[in-house]
């Protein structure tokens, strides 16, 4: 089990933070205002000893695009899809309209039935008008995460469902991508309005480029999010 969960920890930051750092530093002078002399004042000539630093710099700069991201992109992606609430906060509530009747009905049965929580519990996630009363929209939040993040401990604890856990890896990814994509379109432009770089035109056309691309994934990071928590419950219950 020790291993597995090695293995899941390694996955996971090569994915979502390693590549994220690799792929910023080859695009600050490629895409980005930067020279090409910037990345080369850290690096000595030795091809390993180069190659371990840059590969030990893209996996610092991948947490710290991670740990920028969840406090930017993600609240952004809140509030855009998920009406300022985590998707696994509102899956289970019936007024937002998350998942069908059918899972409806599966999913809370399996809550009330395996993880022992009350028919009161059940009957504030059923209420079609929840979202009316600040107080009752509170708890079924909160219910509703209690439950996604006891069936998350326990398929992490039995080692399955994991590729419902992948997708929330991919979810990582791609919103580290967004804010990525932000950091160098705004790059861009800073240096097409300071007149930082004397390629206007590329800076432009890369500027909206990342522009672009950052919506794609937004949306990609949003559209994993919830094939997650989807997962995670046909998975289980």
């Amino acid at each position: 089990m020790a291993e597995k969960s090695l293995n899941k920890l390694s996955y996971y930051d090569t994915l979502s933070n390693l590549v994220p750092g690799i792929v910023f530093l080859w695009a600050l002078p490629v895409v980005g205002p930067f020279p090409k002399a910037v990345t080369s004042l850290i690096l000595t000539g030795n091809t390993v000893v180069d190659s371990i630093i840059l590969l030990a710099l893209s996996y610092v700069v991948g947490h710290v695009l991670q740990f920028l991201s969840k406090y930017s992109i993600e609240p952004a992606i809140k509030r855009i899809f998920w009406e300022g609430n985590f998707f696994s906060e509102i899956y289970l509530i019936k007024a937002f309209d998350k998942c069908s009747k059918v899972e409806h009905q599966r999913h809370t049965a399996f809550a009330h039935e395996k993880l022992n929580f009350t028919q009161e519990d059940i009957s504030l996630l059923d209420d079609s008008e929840v979202k009316s009363d600040e107080d009752k929209l509170k708890k079924a939040l909160k219910l509703s995460n209690a439950i996604y993040r006891t069936i998350d401990a326990k398929t992490m604890d039995a080692g399955i469902a994991q590729k419902a856990h992948l997708q929330n890896t991919f979810y990582s990814f791609f919103r580290n991508l967004a804010l990525l994509t932000l950091i160098l379109a705004l790059s861009d432009f800073a240096a097409l309005i300071f007149g930082f770089s004397q390629q206007a035109p590329k800076m432009a056309f890369f500027g909206l480029l990342c522009l672009g691309l950052m919506i794609v994934f937004i949306v990609r990071a949003k559209e994993r999010g919830e094939a997650y928590i989807k997962g995670l419950f046909w998975s289980y219950t």
